[in-house]
């Protein structure tokens, strides 16, 4: 399996999406200090999870799977590999990136408000990245699976304005947690204190409260894991076609 995924990942070099990981991080850093100045770090943790963060997960997953559709899987089917197998190393591929990306952005958001401003403290902004990586785990299998069936562009499109519009609309409602796309803005409340607009919470706004922290959790990995399962069923029943 580690031969698998270091597989996976030498696939991805020179590519866009995995420059996206690393530069990601930079650019949201970047844009915080010439928006908000002092106040970078607010700024910067919320552009993280509103929007950029998502277009990364988005295209590292998509890309994973439409250079496998350019050559019509055969790169794929001729593996003495069973297509679960094959389909659990991209996952797991593109998992690590998103904990490498998400925790970039931690550690020079961190670095930049010790210079600036410490708006929000070290272990609170590291809680926040580390919700925000495990509550995106369920759209990795789900996005490449949309462009094994939809392609490459439909897939991005209904991805990210899923993600910012269903996020902007749902995270702070109370039925929030039927609603994945809602959950990651709406569990770091407590930890960033910032509304999803990038507003300051209030000092007795209900949503500094933790108590939907682990049902929400809970929630997104147990959907990760059923998105999964029945996306590799499918992947695998998609390849034979192939042979």
């Amino acid at each position: 399996m580690i031969r698998m995924i270091r597989s996976e990942l030498l696939k991805m070099r020179h590519t866009f999406s995995l420059k996206c990981v690393f530069f990601a991080p930079l650019v949201t850093l970047l844009l915080s200090y010439l928006l908000s100045g002092g106040h970078v770090q607010f700024s910067a943790y919320n552009w993280w999870y509103f929007m950029i963060l998502p277009l990364v997960v988005t295209l590292c997953s998509a890309g994973m799977i439409v250079r496998e559709k350019k050559t019509g899987m055969q790169n794929i089917v001729c593996l003495p590999v069973q297509f679960h197998k094959i389909w659990l190393g991209k996952t797991a591929a593109i998992i690590i990136l998103l904990f490498v990306s998400n925790l970039l952005l931690w550690i020079l958001t961190t670095a930049v408000g010790f210079v600036t401003k410490v708006t929000v403290s070290p272990l609170d902004g590291l809680i926040g990245c580390m919700l925000l990586f495990l509550t995106y785990l369920w759209q990795i299998p789900f996005i490449m699976l949309l462009v094994n069936f939809m392609g490459y562009i439909p897939t991005v499109l209904v991805s990210v304005a899923a993600n910012t519009i269903l996020s902007a609309v749902g995270s702070e409602t109370e039925w929030f947690l039927f609603v994945p796309y809602a959950i990651p803005a709406r569990i770091v409340c407590p930890f960033f204190k910032i509304h999803v607009n990038g507003i300051l919470l209030e000092s007795d706004s209900p949503l500094l409260s933790g108590r939907y922290v682990l049902p929400a959790l809970l929630i997104s990995l147990i959907f990760a894991f059923v998105i999964f399962w029945c996306s590799s069923k499918l992947f695998s029943r998609g390849g034979r076609t192939h042979d």
